[in-house]
């Protein structure tokens, strides 16, 4: 069985070995119910407008059984400041935007809790951006999942992003903006997930026990800890979207791995 898995930087992020991460532990689970080994392809996503044409083309390059498309935060939850200058000073913010991003996205910077820690300080006083907002995010969500479905046996389950009870270091006020964006977003998933047949999962809210266990030290990737139980969910997941597609006692269920 194949498996392309759009997810997060959870599934790259860090020194951690393969074995012990999330898609790695779901793609185990669902070998063992599928009992033949499962591939798992991983792929990274930016919810513009190049997205869904890009699905397309991986559902033509690499014919998966099934597809994991997975909602990261980021894209509609994180507050970017150098992002806020853009949008307010044209060129000379986009640059510093452009900047901030790429120095965001290297591992010394994304798992070092020093410059997470001061990163935050500087949210709190100065004001940020995100990347888009939720309704753009779920448009261009719903049109990837219909590049999806365009491929008849294909199985698709949709995750939604880990939802924490507070964000670490923030305010009040900007916890409550989180909160708000973060089921926004979820809503407007079910909805679309509900109207195209599609099963869509999201983890129960992260507590502020779970974070002392699952989040790293910088508080912005999953510790092993995090990473199995995200693994488990999810794994039990697509092992629930497969059987709903395909249930073991239906006559002339197709084989695993026919789309190929």
């Amino acid at each position: 069985m194949r498996v392309i898995r759009v997810g997060t930087s959870n599934d790259y992020a860090g020194p951690m070995p393969e074995a012990q991460r999330a898609w790695k532990i779901a793609e185990q689970i669902l070998a063992e119910h599928a009992d033949e080994p499962v591939e798992t392809i991983l792929k990274r996503a930016w919810p513009s407008a190049a997205l869904p044409p890009l699905v397309e083309r991986w559902m033509d390059e690499y014919q998966p059984d099934m597809v994991v498309l997975q909602v990261n935060w980021f894209w509609y939850g994180y507050e970017s400041t150098p992002l806020w200058f853009e949008r307010r000073f044209g060129k000379t913010g986009a640059r510093l935007s452009s900047a901030g991003l790429k120095v965001g996205n290297t591992p010394w910077f994304a798992d070092n809790r020093w410059t997470r820690l001061g990163t935050r300080a500087l949210a709190r006083a100065v004001p940020g951006a995100t990347h888009f907002t939720v309704p753009e995010v779920a448009a261009t969500m719903e049109a990837a999942m219909r590049k999806v479905l365009a491929h008849e046996g294909v199985v698709l389950l949709v995750r939604g992003s880990d939802d924490w009870v507070r964000l670490p270091m923030a305010s009040k006020r900007r916890n409550r903006r989180d909160a708000t964006r973060t089921a926004e977003m979820a809503r407007a998933l079910r909805t679309i997930c509900d109207r195209l047949n599609v099963p869509y999962r999201q983890r129960a809210k992260l507590t502020v026990e779970d974070l002392k266990t699952e989040v790293n030290a910088a508080q912005w990737h999953n510790t092993p800890a995090g990473e199995r139980l995200a693994g488990e969910f999810d794994g039990a997941a697509m092992v629930e979207a497969w059987q709903s597609a395909y249930p073991p006692d239906l006559a002339g269920r197709p084989s695993v791995g026919s789309n190929r």
